[in-house]
């Protein structure tokens, strides 16, 4: 219906802050830079199990801390001194598979869709770098093993604002590099504080994550097994279960279920697409355009 006379003309409609537009360009700057550290952790934790000298060996501070242990398994020789430990990290890596083949059918042009292979390299590093600190228990190996943790709870958390449309993508690469390197300084500084920093990028991307699909089943098993698997760490970190020679090791299978939750990721990244299926923009095809929406909120 056209104005009535003498009234001021209707402006444009108001902004929808909740969404960021984003172009396929930009859509990607936070894919290169997470998944790009995510290959340099891969292949410095290669380097650092086959190689150890090449990145010093100096032991890691379970090895040189008085009263500290490399929790419950028995450290020998070789190429897997704690062969349990070593091993069942390369359950990320299987996580790693499901979560690339899942990615494949998120609809595309979706922030879903570009992060997908990012979380799959997320769980490879995170693979890389727990086997070479199991595997020789160097400084090394130990930076490189929570580095690939703080790499899957930063991109759990700027992933999340992204795909809500709190950030667009260049500002969550940016919050991304920065966090990044406030936890690589902090595990220099003070490397015993590593498990509790871990939490606390961990939780509130679990918030995020959950406020965009409170009804995530995939979601909801990943944090019953993140629970499960932190009892479990607990009990072999304070000597409840601990049998030193045998290849049931509580820390294991901390391993096996925090990859379980890490590889139910992307199937929790279909709930949260599916609320593209109907937004404006949405193609014949049922896929929505990036530019045009870029979270669910």
């Amino acid at each position: 219906m056209p104005p009535a006379p003498g009234s001021p003309a209707p402006g444009p409609p108001a902004p929808d802050r909740r969404r960021t537009p984003s172009t396929p360009a930009t859509a990607g700057v936070l894919g290169v830079l997470v998944g790009g550290a995510a290959l340099l952790v891969t292949l410095a934790a290669l380097v650092a199990w086959l190689s150890p000298a090449t990145l010093g060996e100096r032991p890691a501070t379970c090895l040189t801390t008085s009263g500290a242990r490399c929790f419950c398994e028995a450290v020998g020789t070789g190429l897997l001194r704690q062969p349990a430990n070593s091993l069942s990290s390369l359950g990320f890596c299987v996580a790693a598979v499901t979560t690339a083949a899942r990615g494949r059918r998120l609809g595309r042009h979706t922030p879903e869709r570009v992060l997908a292979p990012v979380v799959a390299l997320t769980l490879v590093a995170l693979g890389a770098g727990s086997l070479a600190y199991h595997a020789q228990l160097t400084f090394a190996g130990q930076v490189l093993d929570v580095q690939g943790m703080y790499l899957l709870g930063t991109l759990l958390v700027v992933g999340a604002l992204w795909r809500r449309g709190t950030l667009d993508a260049t500002r969550a690469a940016a919050w991304a590099a920065a966090l990044l390197l406030t936890l690589l300084l902090a595990q220099a500084i003070l490397p015993d504080a590593r498990r509790w920093l871990f939490a606390l990028v961990l939780l509130p991307g679990i918030v995020l994550e959950w406020r965009l699909a409170p009804r995530s089943r995939p979601l909801a098993i990943a944090v019953l097994a993140l629970g499960i698997a932190y009892a479990a760490w607990l009990a072999d970190d304070r000597g409840l279960w601990c049998e030193p020679g045998s290849w049931l090791q509580g820390h294991a299978l901390w391993h096996l279920l925090t990859a379980l939750a890490g590889g139910l990721l992307v199937a929790h990244y279909g709930r949260t697409a599916s609320g593209h299926q109907n937004a404006p923009g949405a193609n014949a095809g049922g896929e929505t355009e990036l530019p045009r929406v870029v979270g669910q909120t």
